[in-house]
Formats: C-alpha cells, structure tokens, sequence
C-alpha cells in the first residue's frame, strides 16, 4: 500500500553531506491516524495558501497528504479554474517578500493522484468556476508525550502538575499510615 511504502522508507532517506548524518526523510506512519474526507467545491469555492500540518495543533501529526480527484475525466483548467497551485518558494502560508512566485499547478483530473509531505509544502485551491470533488486525507505519524504537552494549554498543563504533586502527597500520606 502507500501507507507501508511511505512509511519509513530507507530509499527516501538521505545523508548529510557535510556531517555523513542520517537524515530520515520518510517518518513512520500510524495506520490508525489515517484521515480522509470528501472536499466537494462549488462554483466559486477555493482555499487560500496553507499547510497542512500546522504547529500547536493536532494536525502536527500530519506526515504526508493526498488528493485523488473525483471529478469526470480531463478537466479545462482555462474554463473552471481550480487547479491545485503548490508552492515551491521558501515560504510556508505566505509568499516571503522579495521573492518572485514559484508554483506548478495541477489540473483537477478525475483519477490523479496527488501527494505530498504535510509540513513542508504550501498549496491552495485557485478559485473554481465548476463544481469541483475530491478525497483528501492524511497520513499521520504516530503522536507522542512531546504533541501531548504542546497541545495542552498554560492552564491545562497547571492543572497536570498539580494533580502530579496532588497524587504525591496522597501516594505519601498512605505510605506513612501503613508503614507508621
């Protein structure tokens, strides 16, 4: 499947050219955290400049995301618009300043298959004079203590460490009585 062919692939990684590191290029992937949704777009529909694995969210554990096309056979771009526009300058939601635009876009074909890594490019969705379909949906990686914490607000994590000490001194208070 893509899944497993993704999903830590030594072929995709690379090798530091200046340390000889290991760079892994292909994250492991948890077959349970898949998503994947139906994007219907009408007639004036788009989606302005993003990525899809955004920092402090759960969508963090984003890896790599798709899109295959639902639509009837070739698509006139020209005519209906809404071309998939993926970025390639340094930029993540916006273009930086004093660099020139740097995109391809892709034609909503029915039956194309689209993918990409979540986190590192930019897209949107250009405006659509048709009713546009599609499957879109990620592949995530497994989540761990370190997501949980950036998650958790100010207030949230406050609370875990008073419940923490709270569980202490009642872990100490029992131990005291039956050992007293």
């Amino acid at each position: 499947t893509v899944r497993n062919d993704l999903s830590g692939n030594p072929m995709l990684d690379n090798t530091d050219s200046n340390t000889g590191e290991l760079i892994k290029a292909s994250p492991a992937l948890d077959k349970s955290l898949t998503e994947l949704l139906y994007a219907y777009y009408p007639k004036g529909g788009f989606y302005r400049r993003h990525t899809d694995a955004v920092p402090n969210s759960a969508s963090i554990l984003r890896s790599y995301s798709l899109l295959l096309y639902l639509n009837d056979g070739p698509w006139d771009s020209d005519a209906n618009g809404g071309c998939l526009r993926i970025h390639l300058d340094s930029g993540k939601d916006y273009l930086p300043q004093n660099e020139a635009p740097n995109y391809v876009d892709v034609s909503p074909d029915g039956g194309t298959l689209v993918l990409f890594r979540s986190e590192q490019i930019p897209h949107e969705v250009l405006d659509t004079a048709a009713e546009r379909t599609a499957v879109v949906g990620w592949y995530n990686r497994p989540y761990t203590s370190a997501d949980i914490s950036s998650l958790a607000s100010e207030e949230d994590k406050v609370r875990g460490v008073m419940l923490m000490v709270a569980a202490g001194l009642v872990t100490f208070g029992v131990a005291s009585i039956l050992l007293g």
